[in-house]
């Protein structure tokens, strides 16, 4: 197989929990400085004018955007350098492997959205009822049970992260209306992270991945993604 990953590859680096090895919300930009066997030594990325701190047996994972698509694999933090330059060390941990462009990118935006937790029963109708239309999820779906507002951090072609005042469950699946290219996209989603914030309007910021998701709703999200990413290059936001 060829090489993927070379000396001076512009890379990104994702934080991993060890509790549910999802990704953390933050990237950070860098580029490989040399590369032996399974190691890579990393120029410590720069967030905000300071080097970020990445602690001894931390796992990351790696990615790298190339002409012929997303190219990724999961590493441990074994050394921190100083000298000659600010490095970190990683060990790759798991095979290179490919993903799709549309569901790597998660655009960091503001959206006011509003969520509804599904019970078992609803889920049941709600699903006979898509199969046998053929249809997309319709605000109908909105019209009872408790509607809850909240607000996106970021979204992707694959999830959304999003901050509410109502408290949900891990693995909880939810209706999420989004405002998406002068339209509502009503998607459904399950929440895998949750956590507490510091908000002056709300308790938690939950990670969810789309379920079931068309793909026409996916690449209605993708075109936004990409005429966002326009405009933050314009004005060198990226």
């Amino acid at each position: 197989m060829r090489k993927i990953f070379k000396v001076g590859d512009k890379i990104e680096i994702v934080r991993i929990d060890r509790r549910t090895w999802e990704e953390k919300d933050v990237q950070y930009i860098s580029k490989i400085a040399d590369i032996k066997d399974e190691y890579f030594y990393i120029f410590t990325p720069i967030k905000e004018g300071v080097y970020v701190t990445f602690y001894i047996e931390e796992i990351v994972r790696v990615y790298k955007v190339s002409n012929d698509g997303v190219w990724m694999f999961d590493g441990v933090v074994e050394e921190r350098f100083k000298e000659p330059e600010y490095m970190i060390k990683i060990k790759q941990i798991s095979d290179i492997r490919k993903i799709q462009r549309r569901m790597f990118f998660r655009l960091p935006i503001n959206l006011d959205i509003f969520v509804k937790l599904l019970s078992f029963g609803q889920m049941s109708r709600e699903n006979l009822s898509r199969e046998n239309s053929k249809e997309n999820h319709s605000d109908d779906e909105f019209s009872e049970g408790k509607i809850v507002r909240a607000l996106t951090k970021d979204i992707s072609g694959g999830g959304v992260c999003f901050l509410a005042q109502e408290e949900f469950e891990i693995g909880d699946l939810i209706l999420t209306k989004i405002p998406i290219e002068q339209e509502e996209l009503v998607l459904k989603a399950q929440i895998i992270r949750k956590e507490r914030v510091q908000h002056p309007t709300y308790r938690f910021m939950y990670g969810c991945k789309f379920v079931e998701a068309r793909q026409n709703e996916i690449d209605k999200i993708v075109r936004f993604i990409f005429v966002q990413q326009q405009k933050m290059r314009q004005k060198g936001l990226l």
